[in-house]
């Protein structure tokens, strides 16, 4: 049962007496046992053994609902999940594989954006250099004005920052 295998106190056993862990394992346990359409956990590895773990990846993995897991053991995560989200300054990145593949593809998106952003940068500069050039001559300056307006309305490519504030929890 659910009860033996999240490793919790017997079935009589009163509430207040328990341990925090002891709390946290007869609460995750009937969460489960409740069958929501949306399960929404929070370090649900937390105070669980590894049988336990192993016994929760199993139930999840075959759960009919929905499950959102907020975790840092990334084992459990990629045994577990087949999407992840990343909220990062605000951003929301949508990667449809398990958390490891998912950074993977973190990586991969980064890099396509450094390189779009500075082959942008290379495009502009090489225009403003005509502009420039073209302005120096009477003849041309309305043809670089008109370069102008078209530089001007670029869609800026910008690279998105990292998140590297760190939480300092007392």
């Amino acid at each position: 049962t659910a009860m033996d295998a999240l490793r919790c106190p017997d079935g009589n056993a009163q509430i207040k007496v328990l341990s925090g862990g002891e709390r946290r394992r007869v609460a995750l346990c009937r969460l489960l046992l409740s069958n929501p359409d949306i399960l929404l956990l929070d370090e649900p590895t937390n105070h669980l053994d590894i049988e336990s773990i192993l016994w929760l990846e199993d139930f999840l993995s075959d759960y009919p609902g929905v499950v959102m897991v907020v975790s840092h053991d990334r084992q459990f995560l990629d045994n577990v999940t087949n999407r992840t989200l990343e909220l990062e300054l605000g951003n929301i990145f949508d990667y449809r594989a398990p958390y490891t593949k998912s950074m993977v593809m973190r990586a991969e998106r980064r890099e396509k954006q450094k390189a779009a952003y500075e082959n942008q940068q290379k495009v502009i500069a090489q225009k403003e250099k005509t502009i420039n050039r073209f302005m120096a001559k009477a003849t041309k300056t309305s043809m670089a004005q008109s370069m102008q307006k078209q530089l001007d309305k670029i869609e800026r490519i910008e690279i998105d920052a990292e998140d590297t504030a760190v939480m300092n929890i007392r």
